[in-house]
């Protein structure tokens, strides 16, 4: 019998991938540039490249509606709206995860679509 007609044994070892963890940086800035920062995590990668075609004028989002934390503080003045910016995003040892890459990316796709102040008052 050649190697070719041989049966091959398949570990499931081999076929896994272990998933990775990116932690994603956010920042919500008001008007006179004041800045309050968040992170998140996700399992899967993507860049910030990946997010840009779904956001609000490819840089802002309202994390209300993708489900996370907004940081916008609780007293506000003139200067505060509801935009936030994504920042960085970097890998991580594995941490808990709202949600997968893909689902953060299906998320905004949603919002952008249905207008990411739909559903606000």
């Amino acid at each position: 019998m050649d190697r070719a007609s041989e049966p091959r044994l398949v570990s499931p070892w081999k076929s896994r991938q272990v998933s990775k963890t990116q932690k994603i940086t956010y920042l919500y800035r008001d008007a006179g540039n004041y800045k309050f920062w968040g992170e998140f995590y996700v399992l899967g990668t993507l860049s910030l490249d990946d997010l840009r075609p779904h956001l609000l004028h490819s840089d802002n989002f309202v994390p209300d509606t993708i489900g996370i934390p907004s940081l916008v503080p609780d007293v506000q003045n003139a200067d505060d709206h509801m935009l936030h910016e994504f920042h960085s995003i970097e890998p991580t040892e594995p941490a808990l995860c709202p949600f997968t890459a893909d689902e953060l990316i299906e998320r905004l796709r949603a919002a952008n679509a249905t207008g990411w102040f739909s559903g606000m008052v």
